[in-house]
């Protein structure tokens, strides 16, 4: 007994110690530099929890020397996780999660976790060496290093000119600052040429820390000379002058670009020079303009450059063919009647020289001599003399000088002849002598002179005055001065004269015309007395016309009305005008205030009045205009104007207000400010600020008072609105909603749903009646439905920013529902393939909110049990559940144990129609699995429980056959037998396929449902490669794969289906006899066969070996031993159709058989008694062979 109780206390201490108190051990990670990282841990019960880094306890974070470090997680789940923030380099180490279970036993420590810091590495530097600086001369060799400091891992660098990576780079890493740092140096030689000039050499650096490479680069400036120039653009260097010659200098490459100069016969040219394309063309532009001058010229384009040999120059040389620039006439053309003038003709220089001719009105003009003159370097100069006569025929008449150059054209001068005599004759063009003019009208006076040269002077004057308006034109012989008047009164009775002038040898012409105008008066005044009458008094209005032609009528108007007055007489005026008067009394009202009192002064004759007009100013005490006493709104808070319109004369001296009797002294109040015109403006207006204004106002004449009402307006608020209002699903509920604010019209509280974004949706659902008036609102739920509940918006809106808002909840509480599923319950949940856990999904809803859990096998989980994780959160009104199962492996291999050691030996001996229910022997007990199984998903809250059944079951594919064997052999058939291999959880079948050597195979595949299956149809001694695959819905197993050899016929046996041999001649045997003797003959040939195989199967049957079997046939002719090849398993697969049918494979393996040249044998669709029976009318011969 003391025994069983030391065994019993060994045990449980060894349990005690080999059970790990960790549900989630921390695991190898990394960080980059600066961000963070987190090492989880989750343990069970209650233990204390610490961490050690590096072997040293770190404390509970965070602490002075770990102000880093924090723990994460539900410590009531038993999650001590460890993050850590703005990681180091300090952080790269080994940390334990350590749990002490208490009762004096040493803590345990997880499997240790390193943590490895990535760090950025620094921005990469290339360099060049010294005495390398850019630009590099065409064909020196550099060698350029690039270098990244500190990173980790260590710095990658890549080199790449033009964006093309660079061969031969050599790579070194070393040590960085610290170390745990590296850094990476490549270096590299480079030879310049010159099509490396612009590209750019970059240096990338990157490692696993960074998000991106980061460059460091440069631009190769790279020095090489430019090619010979060339000159484009002239055709011939023979030119004409006055050409324009557009010349382009152009050279090829070069850096730096060569400067490109032009000069003319050693003299420097002004001319822009630009670089474009790559390599680059440097062009020079000039343009010349050929002169005389230019002949012989030559022009030269230089290129100069740094770099030897120092550029190169080219050159063009001009030959230039010219006219005379000029052709000029010296001497004056002005000649008196029957007078002589002499003139010269001279050419200017030109090439060849030139012939000159005189022309006078189209005749040819002898020249009294000509002469020509060669300047050296210049040409030649040409001059010709003539002498006029004048002739007054002659006066206007072009005289021309014409130079002619031969192959150039020609080029003359030209003069006009004039000849001097007076003018003939001088009139005018006026109205009528006594035609009368309205002042402000327009008139035409003109003055016409005929004959005389030069043009006689026409000039206009007014009373002897000049006058300079108009212009002199000419026409033919006529010479005019055209003077346009606007007629005013200064013009009546005025003298207006032309005269014609310009003629030293007599008196010159002259004609005059006098006007006469009608005109208003010029000006209309009143005077009165006194000026600022009093209510009562009478009034003096005097009215004085100005000058007017002829006299005008005066009348007076007030108030609309023609007022008589008294006239006075006239007097003389300016202008030949006359003035006149008109006096007026009036007795005053107060009521004439401001009123006008008009003189029109009018001249019936031109139809116009003038007037004037003087308002009355009458002296009185204030008064104040219509609308004293009006209401005034304000809004809280801001400024308002008290206005105040007063009437008085003089000036009102002051105003006072008050407020409810109370005086206001707005000159000590920092809100009150008196207005201009007696007003009151109030700041930061208040609700006490509301209430009737009374004001006082004087002058000099006396005082006034009046009223005014102040409404001040401030915005609504909400005082009361109850939340949230609960009713259960069908019952009745009130939302309601208190206001106060100034003013509160009708209408101005509205209840709103809010959408689920958050504005109010348009318009209420029919259960949902406002109800009430102001200052209360309510809302009214009748018959509540789920879908009504959520926020609604009460909203005051008066009209007074900003409208107050207030949100009520509804709460339509209902009872838990679970979302529905498509299938029946229990609702089937498969494994993934070969996955260690599974997950179970759950989603109900309901108000108040749903609470879910999970019961596995009548029991609730428990939360700290670490083969199931829940995962729960809420999305509105729905509630979900996420179950993740684990340790599915454990249980596969526990039922894939208890599939393999089924008694499969009991069923060898049985023949295939005896599997008719082969499930029966398939069935396992799916409820000793402990993840396995049925899970109940429990959703419910107060008003109500419900439930959900789901099924978790294996769906993997099935593990390959076992024991592959072949368990009879005839010379056309082959049986085989296996052991089925775990069939994943799911319902399993069989695909076989033979394949033989150098023998047309099945053409297919066959599905078997069991583990047995005889192939018919197949050559006598020939060896077949037979597959064996297990197939279920999830997929096919690896193959299994067997080598067998049919048996080989005997002499006395023939194969089913072998023509009989004719009988020998003279034998005569009936037709009838001979039939029936085939028929005879081929059943006991069949039933030879069957019993043949029966032996065969009872002798393989009872104890031969699997995969090796003799044949009796065989050993009975002394042939060699059918042996057969041991089992191998292949991972590949064939593509099969459902159950029971053939399939042909769609990517073809080794084994497979080959479509065409059909061997069938019979396919069974059902598990049961069959029998593979070749077709009657199959000939095989004594080899095998199909005929």
């Amino acid at each position: 007994m003391g025994q069983v109780v030391l065994v019993l206390l060994l045990a449980k201490v060894t349990a005690g110690t080999l059970a790990t108190p960790f549900l989630e051990e921390p695991t190898n990670g990394s960080a980059v530099l600066g961000a963070e990282a987190e090492l989880r841990c989750t343990v069970r019960g209650g233990g204390a929890v610490q961490w050690a880094r590096g072997g040293l306890l770190l404390g509970t974070p965070p602490t002075p020397a770990h102000p880093r470090y924090r723990l994460a997680g539900d410590p009531r789940r038993g999650q001590h996780h460890l993050r850590i923030r703005g990681v180091t380099l300090d952080d790269d180490d080994v940390f334990e999660c350590q749990v002490g279970e208490g009762n004096g036993t040493e803590p345990r420590a997880s499997r240790p976790a390193l943590l490895t810091v990535l760090v950025p590495p620094g921005p990469p530097v290339l360099e060049l060496p010294p005495g390398a600086e850019l630009p590099w001369v065409g064909g020196a060799e550099v060698q350029v290093r690039c270098h990244a400091p500190d990173g980790r891992p260590a710095p990658r660098l890549a080199l790449s000119l033009g964006g093309q990576p660079l061969p031969d780079v050599s790579a070194h890493v070393f040590e960085g600052s610290h170390p745990k740092l590296s850094s990476s140096e490549v270096t590299v030689r480079l030879t310049a040429q010159s099509h490396a000039h612009g590209q750019r050499l970059v240096c990338s650096a990157a490692n696993e820390a960074g998000p991106a490479p980061a460059e460091a680069g440069v631009t190769l400036d790279v020095l090489f000379p430019p090619s010979a120039p060339t000159i484009e653009g002239l055709e011939s260097p023979h030119v004409r002058a006055g050409d324009t010659l557009r010349l382009v200098c152009l050279v090829r490459g070069g850096n730096p670009p060569p400067s490109l100069h032009w000069d003319k016969d050693g003299v420097p040219l002004a001319g822009s020079w630009v670089r474009e394309g790559h390599p680059g063309v440097s062009r020079s532009r000039v343009t010349v303009t050929v002169t005389p001058g230019d002949d012989g010229a030559t022009l030269r384009c230089h290129a100069h450059t740094p770099l030897p040999p120092g550029g190169g120059s080219a050159s063009v040389t001009l030959r230039v063919t010219y006219p005379p620039a000029e052709v000029t006439i010296a001497g004056t053309p002005t000649v008196a009647e029957n007078g002589t003038a002499s003139l010269s003709c001279t050419s200017a220089p030109s090439n060849p020289p030139v012939r000159l001719r005189w022309w006078l009105g189209g005749r040819e003009l002898p020249p009294a001599e000509t002469t020509r003159t060669h300047v050296e370097g210049r040409g030649s100069v040409t001059v010709s003399n003539v002498t006029l006569v004048g002739q007054r025929e002659d006066h206007g008449r072009p005289l021309v000088c014409e130079a002619v150059t031969p192959g150039l054209g020609t080029r003359s001068a030209t003069l006009v002849l004039s000849v001097t005599h007076p003018p003939q004759e001088l009139w005018l063009e006026t109205p009528p002598p006594n035609a009368t003019f309205r002042v402000g009208a327009r008139l035409r006076l003109a003055c016409h002179a005929r004959g005389g040269h030069p043009a006689p002077r026409l000039a206009w004057s007014k009373d002897g005055r000049p006058l300079k308006e108009g212009t002199q034109v000419s026409g033919g012989t006529v010479t005019s001065r055209e003077l346009l008047v606007t007629v005013t009164p200064s013009d009546n009775g005025a003298t207006y004269r032309c005269e014609a002038g310009g003629d030293p040898r007599g008196t010159p012409l002259s004609a005059a015309t006098r006007l006469r105008v009608l005109f208003p008066p010029l000006s209309v005044t009143i005077s009165a007395s006194p000026r600022e009458p009093r209510p009562g008094q009478s009034l003096v209005l005097t009215c004085q016309a100005g000058s007017a032609h002829p006299a005008p009528a005066l009348r007076w108007h007030h108030r609309g009305r023609l007022v008589p007055g008294e006239p006075l007489p006239p007097s003389p005026a300016p202008f030949g005008g006359v003035t006149a008067g008109s006096r007026l009394r009036l007795r005053v009202a107060l009521g004439d205030q401001g009123e006008r009192v008009t003189c029109q002064a009018s001249s019936p004759a031109l139809g116009v009045a003038v007037s004037a007009a003087h308002r009355l100013l009458l002296r009185h005490a204030p008064q104040f205009a219509a609308g004293a006493g009006a209401l005034v709104v304000a809004r809280e808070h801001g400024g308002v104007k008290l206005p105040l319109l007063v009437l008085a004369h003089p000036p009102v001296e002051s105003c006072a207000w008050s407020l409810g009797g109370r005086a206001l002294l707005p000159e000590g109040s920092p809100r009150h400010r008196p207005l201009e015109g007696g007003g009151l403006e109030i700041a930061n207006v208040t609700r006490g600020d509301g209430g009737t204004y009374g004001v006082e106002c004087r002058n000099a004449e006396g005082t006034a008072s009046t009223r005014l009402r102040l409404l001040v307006h401030y915005p609504p608020a909400i005082v009361r609105v109850p939340d949230p209002v609960v009713v259960d699903e069908g019952g009745t509920a009130e939302l309601l909603c208190e206001a106060e604010g100034s003013p509160l019209p009708a209408g101005c509280l509205h209840w709103g749903r809010l959408a689920e974004e958050g504005p109010v949706a348009e318009g209420l659902p029919g259960e949902l009646q406002p109800e009430g008036g102001l200052p209360v609102g309510r809302l009214r739920v009748l018959g509540a439905r789920r879908e009504l509940g959520g926020p609604y918006e009460c909203r005051v809106d008066t009209g007074v920013p900003p409208p107050a808002r207030a949100v009520v909840r509804l709460v339509v509480r209902y009872g838990p529902e679970l979302e529905a599923e498509p299938e029946a319950e229990p609702v089937p949940v498969l494994v993934p393939d070969g996955s260690d856990m599974a997950q179970l999904r759950c989603r109900a809803q309901g108000v108040p909110g749903v609470q879910l859990h999970w019961e596995h096998r009548g029991q609730s989980l428990r939360p700290n049990e670490a083969r199931f994780q829940e995962h729960q959160w809420r999305e509105g009104p729905w509630t979900s559940s996420l179950l993740t199962v684990t340790n599915i492996t454990l249980d596969r291999a526990r039922l894939r144990d208890q599939y393999q050691h089924l008694n499969w030996d009991q069923y060898k001996n049985r023949h295939r129609h005896q599997y008719q229910n082969w499930d029966q022997y398939k069935n396992w007990d799916q409820d000793q699995n402990q993840t396995l199984g049925t899970f109940v998903c429990v959703a419910q809250n107060p008003l109500g429980t419900v439930r959900r059944r789901l099924q978790l079951q294996l769906a993997d594919r099935p593990d390959p056959p076992r024991d592959l064997r072949v368990s009879g052999v005839t010379p056309t058939s082959l049986s085989l037998a296996w052991t089925p291999g775990f069939d994943g959880g799911r319902p399993q079948s069989f695909l076989v396929s033979a394949r033989g050597p150098g023998a047309p195979p099945p053409p297919a595949a066959l599905l078997a449902p069991g583990p047995t299956l005889t192939l018919g149809g197949l050559r006598p001694a020939t060896p077949y490669d037979v597959t064996v695959r297990a197939r279920n819905d999830r997929g096919d197993s690896a193959a299994v794969v067997v080598r067998a050899v049919t048996s080989e016929l005997t002499d006395d046996s023939s194969p089913v289906g072998e023509e009989l041999a004719p009988p020998a001649a003279g034998f005569a045997v009936p037709p009838a006899l001979v039939g029936g003797l085939s028929a005879l003959g081929g059943l006991l040939l069949l039933g030879n066969a069957a019993l043949w195989g029966a032996l065969l199967w009872r002798r393989h049957t009872r104890g031969g070996a699997p995969g090796v079997r003799e044949d009796p046939g065989v050993r009975a002719k002394g042939g060699s031993p059918n042996e057969y090849s041991p089992v191998t398993v292949t991972p590949e697969s064939v593509e099969l159709s459902s159950l029971g049918s053939w399939v042909t494979p769609s990517d073809p393996h080794p084994w497979d058989p080959p479509v065409g040249d059909l061997h069938p044998y019979e396919d069974v669709a059902e598990w049961g008694g069959y029998e593979e029976v070749a077709p009657p009318d199959l000939r095989f011969t004594l080899q095998g062979e199909l005929v």
